[in-house]
C-alpha cells in the first residue's frame, strides 16, 4: 500500500511540471549556452516543486571565468502565460552561496562580493523577470522580458539536459 501512495505522490507531482517546466518534472536541467562537445554551460537552472503550486529555482551561473566562480542562488517562480517568472530579491542574491575553484567562500569573505553582485544587479531586482522558450533554428531560445518590456540582448540558448549526460557550469 505505501509503494502504491509513493508511486502516486510521484506520478501527481510530475504531472504539476506544466508547460514551459514539464521537462523539470523528469528531472531534467535547463542548461544555458550549451558546449556539447566540453558539457558546460554558462548557467544551469532546476525546479523544485513547492506546496503552493509554485516552483524554487536554483540558479547556477558562472560570473567569473578566471578564477572559476560560480554563484548558486534560489529564487520563488511560477508559470504565467506560458512562460517562467519570477521577481529576484535583494536577499536572493546575498543569500547565495558563492564557490572559488570548486571552494565555498566563507560567509564573510562572501558578503561584500554578494553585496557588490546585488549592486551590480539593482536594475533587475525587484522586477518580475519572464523567461519564454521559443523553437528557432533548431534550437530552444530563451526569450526575456522585464516587466513586460522584451530584452532580446537576453536571449540565450538552452537545452534541456538528464544529470547522466554530464553537462555542468564551468569555465
Amino acid at each position: 500500500m505505501f509503494l502504491a501512495l509513493f508511486a502516486a505522490a510521484a506520478v501527481s507531482s510530475a504531472s504539476a511540471y506544466v508547460g514551459p517546466l514539464a521537462p523539470a518534472g523528469k528531472g531534467m536541467a535547463q542548461c544555458y549556452v550549451p558546449d556539447a562537445a566540453a558539457k558546460t554551460c554558462s548557467s544551469m537552472a532546476t525546479y523544485h516543486l513547492n506546496a503552493d503550486g509554485s516552483f524554487t529555482n536554483k540558479a547556477t551561473v558562472l560570473i567569473s571565468k578566471s578564477p572559476s566562480a560560480i554563484l548558486e542562488m534560489n529564487t520563488n517562480v511560477q508559470v504565467k502565460n506560458g512562460a517562467v517568472c519570477g521577481v529576484i530579491r535583494e536577499e536572493n542574491i546575498t543569500g547565495a552561496r558563492l564557490t572559488v575553484n570548486g571552494a565555498d567562500v566563507p560567509a564573510d569573505q562572501a558578503e561584500p562580493v554578494l553585496a557588490q553582485i546585488a549592486s551590480g544587479m539593482s536594475s533587475v531586482v525587484g522586477h518580475e523577470i519572464c523567461t519564454a522558450y521559443v523553437q528557432s533554428g533548431g534550437k530552444m531560445v530563451a526569450k526575456a522580458t522585464l516587466d513586460g518590456v522584451p530584452k532580446p540582448d537576453q536571449d540565450q540558448v538552452m537545452l534541456w539536459v538528464s544529470s547522466a549526460e554530464g553537462y555542468k557550469v564551468t569555465p
